[in-house]
Order: structure tokens, then C-alpha cells, then sequence
């Protein structure tokens, strides 16, 4: 599996520790930006990396951007939906009440599963990737 990222270009990338699951985040993010990128052309490395300095960056930083907006949100792509973390929104103690925020929140929270953030996307674009042209 070829990730983009280390877990130390992810904790230089969001100025944050990274978080337990950062390898499973990283794995996750590179699939994506490996599928953003799929009809792109371009020199790869024996290792798979794209041979072109900032086109190398450029994966790198939106697969870090990517998993530093699952951290900040509580996203585990790996478990679906099933591992979105539910936000309280009110308790109460004594008629054992338990009120979430699973509107808005989940449905853009379970859309980050499947496609990349915009600050991702921004990056690869940036660096001429990502494009949706049939090339040769």
C-alpha cells in the first residue's frame, strides 16, 4: 500500500500530536488522493512517488490535510459511518437523557469518508493534479 505521508508529516502539517490512528488516517487519505489523481499522467520513482518534486509534495500535503481534517473531527474513515463521533448536545442526569447532533454534522461528516476535503483538492489542483482530463 503506498501512503503519501508519515505520521511526523502529519504532526508538521496540522501543528498537532498525531492522534492514535494516524497510520489507518494516512492509509485512508493516500487512497483517496491516489484516486483523485488516477487519470493524471506523470514519471513515477521506483518507489511509486511521482518523480516531479511538487507533484510528490503535493500528495503528501493534501493526504496529511485530508487525515488532520478526519483528527479534528473525530473521523475514522476505515470504520464508514460507523465511526463518526457523535457530538452531545445536551444531557441530563436524573431522566437519563442523551441528545446528539446527527443532522447536519454526520451527513458532512460521513460525505468526508468518500471524497476529499477542499483544502486537499486545492493542493493537488494547485500542482496541476487531480484533473478530471483524459490524458496520454
Amino acid at each position: 500500500m503506498l501512503v503519501f505521508a508519515t505520521e511526523d508529516q502529519l504532526t508538521e502539517w496540522s501543528g498537532e500530536p498525531s492522534p492514535a490512528n494516524a497510520r489507518v488516517l494516512l492509509r485512508e487519505a493516500s487512497i483517496l488522493v491516489r484516486g483523485a489523481c488516477r487519470a493524471d499522467v506523470f514519471d513515477v520513482l521506483p518507489n511509486g512517488l511521482p518523480e516531479d518534486d511538487d507533484k510528490r509534495i503535493a500528495m503528501q500535503e493534501a493526504t496529511c490535510a485530508q487525515a488532520a481534517m478526519w483528527a479534528s473531527t473525530g473521523v475514522n474513515p476505515a470504520a464508514g459511518s460507523g465511526g463518526i463521533a457523535k457530538d452531545v448536545v445536551s444531557s441530563s442526569i436524573d431522566g437519563a437523557s442523551v441528545n446528539f447532533n446527527t443532522a447536519a454534522l454526520d451527513a458532512a461528516k460521513a460525505g468526508s469518508i468518500d471524497s476529499l476535503c477542499s483544502s486537499a483538492y486545492r493542493i493537488l489542483r494547485d500542482a496541476g493534479l487531480a484533473s478530471s482530463a483524459v490524458q496520454s
